[in-house]
This record gives C-alpha cells, structure tokens and sequence, in this order.
C-alpha cells in the first residue's frame, strides 16, 4: 500500500502524484472515473470498451460526448 498526502487546489483540483501515475501507468488526457463509496474515492481509468458503450448510449439521448466530461446518472448506471 503507498499513502501520500495531497492537497486540494483552490479550484478544487487534485493533482495525483507522479510516483502513482506511474506505477498505475496513467498518462496524459486518460479518461478516470470517480466513484463515492462510503464517504472515500475511487479513481479508475476507464475501460476502452465502456468508453464505446458510453458513447453509444450518448448518441442514442442526444448529447455530444465530445463536449461532455461527465454525462449524469443516467449514462453511467446504463453502462455500469
């Protein structure tokens, strides 16, 4: 297990340590999700093929995934 403390910006924003994005091999502009369960954070890439199902689903209710970060309850239950 690695523990490291971090520190929210101003804006909110979290920036994960090198040492971690390294040995989890995030990169630039990869897509994470970010799940609550039981007052803690889960940080996950998202899986290629669920991005496909993400983007199928949007199409399908009419919004541009492109422009959308994060699209609302609806869009991840479906695909989760």
């Amino acid at each position: 297990m690695v523990r490291i403390k971090v520190k929210l910006g101003s804006k909110g924003q979290l920036v994960i340590p090198k040492v971690i994005r390294e040995s989890l091999g995030l990169t630039e502009n990869i897509v994470l999700i970010l799940e609550v369960k039981d007052k803690k954070i889960e940080i996950r890439p998202l899986e290629e093929d669920v991005l496909e199902k993400w983007e199928e689903i949007a199409k399908r209710e009419g919004v541009d995934v492109s422009k959308e970060i994060l699209y609302g309850d609806k869009l991840y239950e479906e695909v989760f």
